[in-house]
């Protein structure tokens, strides 16, 4: 990691902790003066954590990291962020949180291979609980064995997700509203810092691709250095919806992944989720 990327990753752990501070009320912190500010305190106001009774499962809570800033003005999002949950390395679901109809959401994604739950900081009780995950892996194929080295991996992620391509088709049946999504060339996140295999039991290393609308992400790319049962180490790939609308996903022009438009979002079990807390009439924004 160059000294750039150090200071923005020490940067956003600054930024983290006095959110978290907040949140535990240690300090006396003003009020949200806008609607920036107001997203900016609610990163860390959910906790997203393994589920389950085994024993051995980790129960510590992810580390919410701010992936991307957005705005989406065809759709009336002019502010909104992309979290991921990390949990020992690996993103084990992500969220969008924007302002719609009064409220600010939390939309969730399950990207785990295990089971998640997702609380409001503070409780116990989960709001969410995945009965699955948002994401099918599937081999790459004709892909490349990962390399023995970070660097090289990187360079592998890079040219593999230059293979895959995604795209819009919207909400209208008669696709009038369909649009080639752009692929953002550096990843939201990479899963490993150096040469060593990241604590998941799965993936050794990764990384998250958005595909965008302007700047708001409407799919994601999981791609994921892997081990199978006998030893072999091999690239596999994963799509993630972050809309309501209809996607494809396709690999080398080949179509592999569809999302349905409309899904539902209020289902708890469900791998997507949205949550909403009311924004104070003060700092909703301001009809054009």
């Amino acid at each position: 990691m160059n000294k750039p990327q150090r200071s923005k990753v020490y940067l956003l752990a600054c930024c983290l902790h006095a959110f978290a501070t907040m949140a535990r009320g240690e300090e006396d912190h003003a009020a949200p003066a806008n609607l920036r500010e107001l997203i900016d305190a609610a990163v860390t106001q959910m906790e997203v954590l393994p589920a389950g009774d085994d024993k051995e499962v980790d129960r510590e809570p992810s580390t919410p990291l701010v992936a991307l800033r957005w705005a989406n003005n065809q759709r009336g999002s002019e502010d909104g962020v992309t979290i991921l949950y990390i949990h020992k390395g690996r993103p084990l679901a992500c969220a969008c949180l924007y302002p719609w109809a009064g409220e600010l959401i939390h939309d969730f994604g399950a990207l785990g291979r295990g089971k998640i739950e997702a609380r409001r900081t503070g409780t116990t009780k989960a709001i969410w609980e995945p009965r699955e995950s948002g994401v099918v892996f599937a081999d790459i194929p004709a892909a490349p064995p990962p390399d023995a080295t970070a660097a090289g991996r990187l360079r592998q992620l890079k040219a593999l997700a230059g293979q895959f391509q995604s795209t819009m088709l919207g909400w209208k049946s008669d696709d009038t509203d369909r649009e080639e999504l752009r692929l953002l060339p550096r990843p939201l996140y990479r899963y490993a810092a150096g040469d060593g295999a990241v604590s998941d039991g799965a993936a050794f290393d990764g990384a998250v691709f958005a595909f965008v609308m302007g700047t708001d992400p409407e799919s994601l790319l999981l791609l994921e250095a892997v081990e199978d049962r006998g030893g072999k180490a091999k690239w596999q790939y994963g799509f993630a919806r972050r809309t309501s609308g209809q996607l494809e996903g396709r690999h080398r022009d080949k179509v592999v992944w569809k999302a349905a438009r409309y899904h539902e979002t209020r289902d708890a079990p469900r791998p997507h989720f949205a949550a909403g807390t009311p924004i104070p009439k003060e700092l909703l924004p301001v009809e054009k």
